[in-house]
């Protein structure tokens, strides 16, 4: 089943983001990505609690590029554990998904 995807991820720079944002489009394997600077994210990373200014990534992609959109993001992320929190079968209108999947190619 062809569904939209709403992936979260972060990074550390507004360049990183717009790279990361831009492959995925260029390649069709995101209809939008969003880009929200300025978020304080707190984490465990090596046993302490840590805590940095991030940028978040909000993707909207469809279930058949998904796994694909992970490697280009993986390849271009500068983390080495990046965030990839898929959020499967999201509930859209109908023309949203189908916008979705056309600039996705998967119409």
């Amino acid at each position: 089943m062809n569904s939209l995807c709403v992936v979260l991820t972060t990074t550390n720079s507004i360049a990183s983001a717009n790279t990361i944002a831009s492959a995925l489009l260029e390649r069709k394997l995101a209809a939008c990505v969003q880009i929200l600077p300025g978020i304080t994210s707190l984490y465990r990373w090596e046993g302490k609690i840590a805590s940095d200014q991030e940028i978040q990534l909000i993707i909207k992609s469809t279930s058949p590029v998904i796994d694909e959109a992970y490697e280009v993001v993986k390849r271009l992320h500068p983390y080495d554990v990046p965030e990839w929190v898929v959020l499967n079968s999201v509930v859209a209108s109908e023309d949203y998904l189908r916008w979705a999947q056309q600039v996705t190619n998967q119409m």
